[in-house]
């Protein structure tokens, strides 16, 4: 026991006031005259022993007032030990409630067996212990539950559309066991603030109920944590009977020729039983006639659909193309593939290629005009000027400008060039040697450069294989890919710039010594770019390579050409923003309905839509014009059934929840920890119980 206030202790010195009180008290007697001296000497005796006693116990019991009231003030605090010999028992229970668990056999879904058999656990389990519980498909966990609440929310857990994240619940348990036992035995445990004990002598106890797919044993073989526990069970919820399930997992769009599109899709039999199914591709009432797709077991085929594309020729429309089986195995959810399709109409892009000389801006002018003529629906319409001759009317009816460098003109045309980049123009700049630093400066401050370049660095470098950015949909991801193919690594650059980026661009590519070779930045409903190498041969060999051609479809943007919106329920959703008239440059966010039907705002970053949470697995689409479609689809592999081997299961779970070593009594004895309990309730009931018997015993041995 320890004092928080211990001062106050020294209260307990007033005793000394009734002590010395008691001392200089004498009985005072009145001589009478009486005749019977004998009786009068012993009832004397007889008054004063009763007189010594009560004065005695009134005595003690004062002290006792005043020192209780001393220690009272001191605030007295007592301290308890936890005895590692009694144990505290805690569940940590992993429910699987992954859409795989719908699977049926026998006239039973795997989740109904799962939820009686994690029932009886609860009911089995002792009376006093603890239940953490955590939903393996969204990761959340209910902790600190009683038995009749653990029971509650077994029977209150449904099945959510998604794959089962075991990371989540092997990092759960790791963190019960840092905490179990920090709270003393009987009392709440608040795992938020308590802090853990290595020493503890409580018991951890681990459920896992799963069918154990594949896509499950591969997450725990990955699982870099282990967590020692005290018991682990573990119980696959599979079927006796042989598994009988098929899924689409797979669709890509083929082309379109004469209004037809072509869809090719992987159709996989992940049991031992011969599926024979009918395969569909439609839009809603507007469907394909049914294909036979007949499927040996644990094999997968490759269909191609072909499905009447609607829409006017010149313009742009989104298309929510759903393939479906026909009914026939355990799970319906994996049955049904959603993807949605943009198709594009035909366009004219006009390029001005603004050089210093015509023949700089010949190899350019070539690659230009070898991607108009690949792309059938696109047509590219290029004009050439001099840099330096360049005025604000030649930036009228134009997409795209591509400078060979920045010259002394393009600073005097800045806030047009910043207009024309505002209402959706793109702009893309080479930069050389002899780039003007005062245009540069203009171009800077009106925001329409990427980067300011600085000092020249002559040197043999060469370019990165792939790009350090490739999720931005402002430049064609497509001919980024095809970029390595043509080995841009190998392009010699005979220098660079030092470029100081814009705060607000993005660096997309980089040179193998990590300076920037490619920034990006939007502005408005455009986009700038600049290229940190020449046209020409004097900073590189870039548009003299075989390479030119692509790399001149990756500056121009995405090419006209099919777009697919196909996610996994555990993606992102990210999705393309068309370009929008100036008045809607603004506007950061579009409403979006997800696929539980509910209407949320999503916000616009660089040009595309990010969707935190599709809401389900179906169909998600904008709901401004025009609408764009994106098919939320079960995680790949999520619904293959495979069943687990035993002996490899038991394998994995012995290695990710080790058992825990023989803990020593002894040491927890020592260092286990201690609580703080104050004494202050049990001092003042005890002052008010004196203060009630002090002048009641002062009465009765008056008598």
């Amino acid at each position: 026991m320890s004092f928080t206030e211990w001062i106050f202790l020294f209260g307990g010195l007033a005793v000394i006031g009734p002590v010395i009180a008691h001392l200089l008290a004498k009985p005072r007697f009145r001589r009478l005259p009486f005749t019977m001296l004998r009786f009068l000497r012993t009832g004397q005796v007889e008054s004063q022993s009763r007189r010594k006693l009560r004065d005695l116990l009134i005595l003690l019991l004062r002290c006792a007032i005043i020192v209780l009231i001393a220690m009272l003030f001191a605030r007295p605090m007592l301290h308890t030990r936890h005895n590692p010999k009694g144990t505290r028992s805690v569940y940590c229970l992993g429910l699987d409630n992954s859409m795989s668990m719908a699977y049926s056999a026998g006239g039973r879904s795997y989740f109904d067996r799962m939820l009686d058999s994690a029932v009886d656990y609860v009911r089995g389990a002792e009376a006093d212990g603890l239940f953490d519980i955590c939903a393996l498909a969204s990761g959340d966990w209910t902790r600190g539950l009683s038995k009749e609440q653990a029971l509650a929310e077994v029977k209150a857990l449904r099945i959510e559309p998604g794959g089962a994240h075991v990371g989540d619940f092997v990092s759960g348990v790791s963190r019960t066991r840092s905490v179990v036992g920090a709270a003393p035995r009987g009392r709440p445990m608040d795992r938020a603030t308590t802090q853990g004990c290595p020493y503890s002598n409580d018991k951890i106890s681990v459920l896992v109920l799963s069918d154990f797919t594949p896509h499950v044993l591969n997450q725990l073989a990955r699982s870099a944590e282990t967590v020692t526990v005290d018991k682990t069970d573990f119980k696959p919820i599979v079927s006796s009977e042989s598994v009988n399930n098929a899924a689409i997992t797979r669709a890509h769009v083929v082309g379109l020729a004469e209004g037809k599109l072509s869809v090719n899709v992987t159709v996989v039999n992940y049991g031992p039983i011969e599926q024979k199914r009918r395969l569909s591709v439609g839009t809603g009432t507007n469907k394909s006639p049914p294909l036979d797709v007949i499927l040996p077991p644990n094999q997968r085929r490759t269909c191609q659909l072909q499905l009447d594309a609607h829409g006017a020729p010149n313009e742009q429309h989104f298309l929510p193309v759903e393939l479906a089986l026909s009914e026939g195995d355990g799970l319906k959810a994996d049955d049904i593939f959603y993807l949605g399709v943009s198709i594009p109409g035909r366009r004219d892009v006009s390029i001005l290629l603004a050089g210093s000389s015509t023949k700089e801006m010949f190899l350019l002018r070539t690659a230009m005009d070898a991607l108009s003529r690949a792309s059938p629906d696109e047509t590219l319409r290029i004009r050439q000027v001099l840099i330096g001759e360049i005025a604000a009317s030649d930036l009228a009816g134009v997409d795209v400008i591509l400078c060979s460098t920045i010259a002394g003109q393009l600073g005097n045309l800045a806030p047009g060039i910043r207009e024309f980049v505002q209402n959706g123009g793109r702009l893309v700049f080479f930069v050389t040697e002899a780039a003007a630093s005062d245009a540069a400066k203009q171009l800077w401050q009106q925001e329409v450069l990427p980067a300011l370049p600085g000092r020249c660095v002559r040197g043999r470098m060469h370019i990165q294989p792939k790009p350090c950015d490739a999720g931005t949909f402002e430049v064609d991801r497509v001919a980024a890919r095809s970029l390595s193919n043509y080995r841009i690594d190998r392009i010699l650059l005979k220098g660079y710039l030092e470029c100081e980026p814009h705060p607000q661009a993005r660096l997309l590519w980089q040179l193998q010594n990590g300076v920037g070779f490619v920034y990006l930045k939007s502005l408005g409903a455009g986009t700038c770019v600049l290229v940190n190498t020449s046209v020409d041969d004097s900073l590189g060999l870039l548009t003299k390579a075989n390479a030119s051609v692509a790399f001149c479809r990756y500056l121009l943007g995405q090419a006209n050409r099919i777009g697919e919106y196909g996610f996994a329920r555990d993606e992102q959703i990210v999705l393309p923003v068309p370009k929008r008239p100036l008045s809607s440059v603004g506007q950061q966010q579009l409403w979006v309905e997800t696929c539980d039907g509910r209407k949320h705002r999503a916000a616009i970053d660089n040009s595309f839509l990010r969707v935190p949470d599709p809401g389900g697995i179906g169909w998600l689409r904008t709901l401004d014009r025009p609408t764009l479609w994106a098919g939320v689809n079960l995680p790949q592999g999520e619904t293959d059934m495979t069943k687990p081997d035993p002996a490899e299961l038991a394998d994995i779970m012995g290695r990710v929840f080790p058992a825990v070593r023989e803990r020593q009594t002894a040491s927890a004895e020592v260092l286990g920890p201690k609580e703080r309990q104050p004494l202050w309730r049990a001092f003042a009931w005890m002052l008010i119980l004196l203060l009630l018997i002090e002048p009641a015993v002062a009465n009765r041995l008056r008598r």
